[in-house]
């Protein structure tokens, strides 16, 4: 719960359904977050009711990342948002990247990433949000 911004995309366990949604504000005193879905519903989550969203390809290219070239010689896969990227070095398990924005000291991650992890180093190295409510909507 602590590392969730406004902003960030998860799945959520509505009565036995997972829906999408984006995380609009957190409620410290009940440990709850509240997030509206794609369907413009909102509602109020306890933390074990939320689930990451698993960073892949075609959560990638939702996001408006586009596959700069083929891979390069040693398999990896670089994916680019303007200034921002991310180096897949195995695309099949998408377990090692490097994120990179501009000439700052890349990011090399070790393991899975979820797409709000993705977005909060993206706030953290660009500050901007990689995706807001207006983005959802198209």
């Amino acid at each position: 719960m602590n590392e969730l911004k406004s902003g960030d995309l998860v799945r959520a366990d509505y009565e036995g359904q997972f829906v999408s949604g984006s995380v609009l504000e957190k409620n410290l005193e009940t440990r709850e977050v509240l997030v509206v879905t794609n369907d413009d519903q909102e509602c109020w989550y306890k933390p074990e009711d939320l689930f990451p969203i698993v960073l892949d390809k075609a959560m990638l290219e939702s996001l408006q990342f586009v596959q700069d070239g083929g891979p390069d010689p040693d398999g990896s896969i670089t994916w680019i948002r303007g200034p921002f990227s991310v180096r897949v070095y195995d695309p099949a398990t998408f377990q090692e990247m490097t994120l990179m924005y501009r000439s700052e000291q890349p990011r090399k991650l070790h393991g899975g990433l979820a797409v709000h992890e993705l977005q909060n180093h993206y706030l953290g190295m660009t500050n901007v949000h990689l995706v807001d409510r207006a983005d959802l909507e198209h």
